[in-house]
């Protein structure tokens, strides 16, 4: 017998383990225009970390779908797919990259309800306080550090969870009203579509980028700064397959002494002092196997774009500046006028018209219309500063 509306609880959680239960829920989700999903991971305890809990919230009910009870729910990524289905989140950045690494899904229509806050110019931005601010509900995120992988999850874990995402539609209409009274809306809405469709990265670009981040200040020849990012990848992959954070394995600068004094041997390894510190989980002699294979590689050292540039670097800085006035004038995040990435690849191009500008496609319409003509004039102005110090 089908479950009706009224078997499950209103305004309570609904937990959800078996594929019957998820269909009989799915005939609530699946007709609603909007949703509200939060995940509880345990990356606290293991790594890279794993969705343990999702919570989907409409209007009236709430459900708690426990992705380790071992049963298909497929049709949870064809609603997130669906254009016509809003998907409400909170600082979903994390939550995106999670849903994309496990089950490649990608979020389209999305609300990220601390990007409107951001957008609006609030403060405080963490869902406690945007709550209490805009709907007087007092949230306690006391559980949100809990090993979620652990069963059975407890009645207060699980009361916890549903209330994460059990207010965030009405948060978010309250939020999508302020920003078309302040006629914000347009441009919230470009910001939601460039951040969710922004979270695919190529797994290989985004290591790299892991890997400039933690080396970039480090000046090495060509040589060892290949076996350092091929050694850091090689433990970035153990530490994925072993559920333990790479530097828990073997430590940033154990890795830095190794590519500096490139051993070939267990003997020359071992005279390099930081190597006691080599977690027992790693076999040295892999370690060994990777510089060596390195040596003899002629694939070329992989690196993602950098603002060594003079001239990128006159654009960069002038674009940081003009940012922050922005964000002042305007009394908003800095983030929300344009994010960093998306400034470093501006500058990185240069474009010299608003037509060229365009093509790029690194900004929407709407913050093309809002910023090209400035951005434009900023290059003119960097360029021209960068011809004078080379003349």
């Amino acid at each position: 017998m089908h479950k009706k509306k009224s078997d499950f609880a209103a305004n309570d959680y609904n937990l959800i383990q078996t594929r019957k239960d998820w269909e009989n829920a799915l005939k609530i989700i699946s007709i609603e225009p909007k949703i509200a999903i939060d995940l509880e991971a345990n990356s606290l305890y293991e790594y890279p970390g794993e969705i343990c809990l999702i919570q989907i919230s409409v209007r009236g009910f709430d459900f708690l779908l426990d992705p380790l009870a071992h049963f298909p729910f497929p049709e949870l990524g064809e609603l997130f797919a669906n254009k016509n289905v809003l998907k409400i989140f909170h600082a979903s950045e994390y939550d995106l990259r999670l849903l994309w690494k496990q089950y490649k899904w990608q979020i389209i229509n999305l609300f990220d309800t601390m990007w409107a806050g951001k957008l609006l110019g609030c403060k405080q931005l963490g869902l406690v306080s945007l709550l209490k601010t805009f709907l007087n509900v007092q949230h306690d995120k006391k559980f949100q550090k809990s090993n979620w992988k652990h069963r059975p999850l407890s009645n207060q874990q699980l009361s916890y969870a549903y209330r994460d995402s059990h207010y965030l539609i009405p948060l978010a209409e309250v939020l999508q009203k302020q920003l078309e009274e302040k006629g914000l809306w347009d441009e919230a809405q470009e910001i939601f579509n460039d951040f969710s469709k922004g979270i695919i990265v190529e797994e290989e670009e985004q290591k790299s980028i892991q890997f400039y981040k933690a080396f970039r200040s480090k000046n090495l020849p060509e040589k060892n700064l290949k076996i350092l990012q091929k050694l850091f990848f090689f433990r970035e992959e153990l530490g994925q397959s072993l559920h333990i954070l790479p530097n828990k394995l073997i430590s940033n600068k154990c890795l830095l002494n190794i590519s500096k004094k490139i051993p070939e041997t267990l003997d020359e390894l071992n005279l390099i002092t930081t190597t006691h510190s080599i977690s027992n989980k790693i076999k040295k002699q892999e370690l060994l196997e990777v510089i060596l294979k390195t040596i003899n590689s002629e694939e070329p050292l992989y690196t993602p774009p950098v603002n060594n540039n003079p001239q990128i670097k006159n654009r960069t800085s002038l674009l940081l500046q003009w940012r922050k006035q922005k964000s002042i004038m305007r009394d908003i995040d800095s983030d929300a006028i344009i994010p960093k990435n998306k400034l470093f690849l501006l500058a990185l191009h240069g474009p010299k018209t608003i037509s060229e500008l365009e093509q790029l496609e690194i900004l929407g319409p709407v913050r093309l219309k809002m910023y090209g003509e400035e951005i434009i004039n900023l290059f003119k102005k960097a360029d021209e500063f960068s011809e004078q110090q080379q003349s």
